[in-house]
């Protein structure tokens, strides 16, 4: 498994858009073969902290993710929402 950790801290302002836009981007992610979970989960503190637990069959299903038009036009029209330096991205393996 290939998976991917995203924290997002997004602009107030935005938030709402974010919310909704993220909801649709996993339900595309979620019909590809390669994806195999993609959830969007919200702070309870801090509403504006958006973490993406995103789990692919390997990393080449991952690097198809990236491809896919729904992805690009996602990336595109959220990134002014995003405050960039707040934005933490691991990449994880599950401990065997």
């Amino acid at each position: 498994m290939y998976v991917v950790l995203n924290i997002i801290k997004v602009k107030q302002e935005f938030l709402e858009h974010f919310v909704t836009g993220v909801r649709d981007h996993a339900s595309n992610s979620l019909t590809e073969p390669g994806c195999v979970r993609y959830e969007v989960l919200q702070d309870l503190a801090d509403p504006q902290t958006i973490c993406l637990y995103e789990v692919f069959k390997d990393e080449a299903a991952f690097k198809e993710h990236l491809t896919h038009g729904y992805y690009k036009e996602w990336i595109t029209s959220s990134k002014d929402w995003r405050h960039g330096e707040n934005r933490i991205r691991h990449v994880l393996d599950y401990i065997k």
